[in-house]
C-alpha cells in the first residue's frame, strides 16, 4: 500500500514597508497542520456512496474519536488524510469500510444489509497497489483469511486484536505477517482461480465480469456473516464473536470464532484465562446449505501469581488432538525471565502416536527475545507403555491444585543442554529424546542473532544461523551435519 506523500510548503512572512498592527487588526487564527499523507481509492462492490472509510487504529472494527474516517462520494471514491502518527500505524492496521442501510450500491441500488469491506495491512511491502487503495469484496477476503493472525488470544484484554501500538516496533512479528499475507495472496489466487493483480483492481471499470460475480458472492457471504455474528452476540454479549464464509482448498466454509477474555480469581488464587472457540463447516457453493463439520478448536484455561512468578495452564481440543500446556515464568531480573513449558498432545487420529514437549527457555532479555531454548520431544517407550521422561504429569487444568511445581521445575532444569555445549555423540540423548533443538539468541552489532543446531538422530547435528536485519527481514545460513560448509537454506 503506497500513499502519495502531500508537498509542504513553509513560508516566512516578512514584515514589509512601514506598517504596524492596531488593537483594531484581527488576531490570526493558527493554521492547521497539514496532513502528513493521504489514502484515497474507492469503495467497490458496485460502486458505494455514503458508506464510512476509517483508518482501525486498534483493530476494534469501531470508528473511534482518533480515528481518521471519510464518507464515500459518487462512484465510491474517498479521501483520507492521515496525520504523522496515523501514517506510521497506517502499514499495521487495516481500512475498514462501515456499509450501512441506505447507502447506495451502483449495482443493486439501496443496501437493505449492513456490513464491513476491509483492506488488510500492508505489512511493508508486502501489499504493494501503487497510490490508489481499492477496498473491494476481494481485499476483504484477505483479511478474513488472516485476521485471527493479528488477534492476542492468551491476553486478558476485552478487546483481542491487535493494535499498532502492539505491532509497529515488532519486527519480528511484521516479518512473521508479512510471509503470511504473502502466502495468503497465492492461496486466494488458487482456490478462487483468479490473479492476484485482480484481486486489488477496479473490476468494474475494468469490464471484468467474472471477477465482479464472485464479487457479488462474496458480498452475500460477508452479508450473511455480519448478521449471524450480530445474531450469535446475544448469546455471548461478553466475547468477541466473528462469523465468515470463504473458499478454501476444502471449497466454501463457514468460520465461527467466539473469543472470552479471562475472568475474575477464584478458587486458590486462580483466575479463568481467555476462551477461545472456533468451528468450521463446509457451505454449498450458494452459500445456503451448512454442510459438514471439517475443523473445530476450543482452548480454555487459567493462571496464577505465585509471589513475582506466574503459572499458566490451558487445554486446547481440536479435530485430531487435544493438547495440555503447563507454562511456569520465573522473574529472575527488571528484564530477565525463565520460561519453562511442558505440553502434552493426546492424539483421537488413529495412525498418529501420542506426544510430550518440553522447552526449558533463559530470557536474558525478555523484550528483544535473547536467550536460549532447550526444545525436547519425550521418546515413546512402546514396550512400557510410557514416555521415557515425565510420564505421571499430565491433565494439567484438571489438577492444577495437586501439581508440584518446584519438583516440576527442577527436572525441566535438569535439562541443561546448551547451543555452545560440545554434544558430538548424540547416542545418549536419542535414547531419551526422539527431537532435541537448541537455540540461543544473541545481539551482534545492535541486531538480533539467531543460532539454532538441530538433532539428526544418531548422525548428529543440522545448524541453523538467522540475522534479523533493521526492517525486519532476515538472511538465514544452514548447514547439515554431513556438511562442511554453510549455504542459503
Amino acid at each position: 500500500m503506497k500513499h502519495s506523500l502531500i508537498a509542504v510548503s513553509l513560508l516566512t512572512l516578512t514584515a514589509c514597508g512601514g506598517g504596524s498592527s492596531t488593537d483594531e487588526d484581527p488576531v490570526p487564527l493558527p493554521t492547521p497542520p497539514p496532513p502528513a499523507a493521504t489514502i484515497s481509492g474507492k469503495v467497490i462492490d458496485g460502486y458505494v456512496t455514503g458508506a464510512t472509510v476509517f483508518l482501525d487504529l486498534n483493530g476494534n472494527t469501531i470508528l473511534d474519536n482518533n480515528e481518521p474516517s471519510a464518507t464515500t462520494g459518487d462512484n465510491g471514491e474517498y479521501s483520507l488524510d492521515l496525520d504523522t502518527e496515523q501514517y506510521d500505524c497506517q502499514a499495521y492496521v487495516p481500512l475498514v469500510v462501515d456499509v450501512p442501510v441506505g447507502a447506495s450500491d451502483s449495482d443493486t441500488g439501496e443496501v437493505t444489509e449492513a456490513y464491513q469491506l476491509v483492506f488488510p495491512p500492508s505489512m511493508g511491502s508486502a501489499i504493494d497497489t501503487g497510490d490508489i487503495t481499492d477496498i473491494t469484496p476481494l481485499t476483504t477476503v484477505i483479511w478474513e483469511s488472516i485476521k485471527s493472525e493479528f488477534l492476542l488470544k492468551d491476553e486478558d484484554l476485552d478487546n483481542p486484536n491487535l493494535a499498532c501500538d502492539a505491532i509497529r516496533d515488532n519486527h519480528e512479528k511484521i516479518d512473521e505477517l508479512a510471509r503470511h499475507i504473502e502466502q495468503t495472496l497465492k492461496d486466494i489466487a488458487a482456490h478462487y482461480n483468479i490473479s492476484q493483480d485482480a484481486i486489488f483492481a477496479d473490476y468494474i471499470a475494468n469490464g471484468d465480469s467474472a471477477t465482479h460475480e464472485l464479487a457479488v458472492l462474496i458480498v452475500k457471504g460477508l452479508k450473511k456473516g455480519f448478521a449471524e455474528a450480530a445474531e450469535l452476540k446475544q448469546n455471548h454479549p461478553n466475547s468477541y464473536v466473528d462469523v465468515k464464509y470463504l473458499k478454501t482448498s476444502d471449497g466454501w466454509v463457514r468460520k465461527e470464532y467466539i473469543y472470552t477474555a479471562s475472568g475474575n480469581d477464584n478458587s486458590n488464587g486462580w483466575s479463568s484465562h481467555a476462551k477461545v472457540e472456533s468451528t468450521t463447516h463446509s457451505v454449498s457453493d450458494d452459500l445456503e446449505v451448512i454442510g459438514e463439520q471439517i475443523d473445530f478448536y476450543n482452548r480454555r484455561g487459567s493462571g496464577k501469581n505465585v509471589g513475582d512468578d506466574k503459572i499458566i495452564l490451558a487445554t486446547s481440543e481440536e479435530t485430531c488432538n487435544t493438547r495440555e500446556y503447563l507454562n511456569y515464568y520465573e522473574q529472575l531480573g527488571t528484564n530477565e525471565v525463565h520460561e519453562r513449558e511442558m505440553t502434552n498432545i493426546t492424539s483421537t487420529c488413529a495412525d498418529e502416536d501420542n506426544g510430550k514437549y518440553v522447552f526449558n527457555m533463559q530470557w536474558s532479555d525478555w523484550d528483544k527475545r535473547l536467550g536460549t531454548i532447550g526444545q525436547y520431544i519425550i521418546r515413546f517407550d512402546v514396550e512400557a507403555k510410557q514416555f521415557m521422561m515425565f510420564s505421571d504429569i499430565e491433565r494439567f487444568h484438571q489438577n492444577k491444585n495437586q501439581l508440584d511445581y518446584a519438583a516440576i521445575n527442577a527436572e525441566i532444569d535438569g535439562l541443561s543442554y546448551h547451543y555452545d555445549d560440545d554434544i558430538s555423540d548424540t547416542t545418549a540423548l536419542y535414547e531419551t529424546f526422539s527431537f532435541v533443538t537448541l537455540t540461543k539468541m544473541v545481539e551482534e552489532n545492535g541486531l538480533r542473532v539467531e543460532y539454532k543446531k538441530v538433532m539428526v538422530g544418531f548422525d548428529g547435528w543440522n545448524y541453523e544461523t538467522t540475522r534479523f536485519n533493521a526492517d525486519g527481514t532476515y538472511n538465514k545460513e544452514c548447514k547439515a551435519w554431513d556438511a562442511d560448509a554453510w549455504t542459503d537454506c
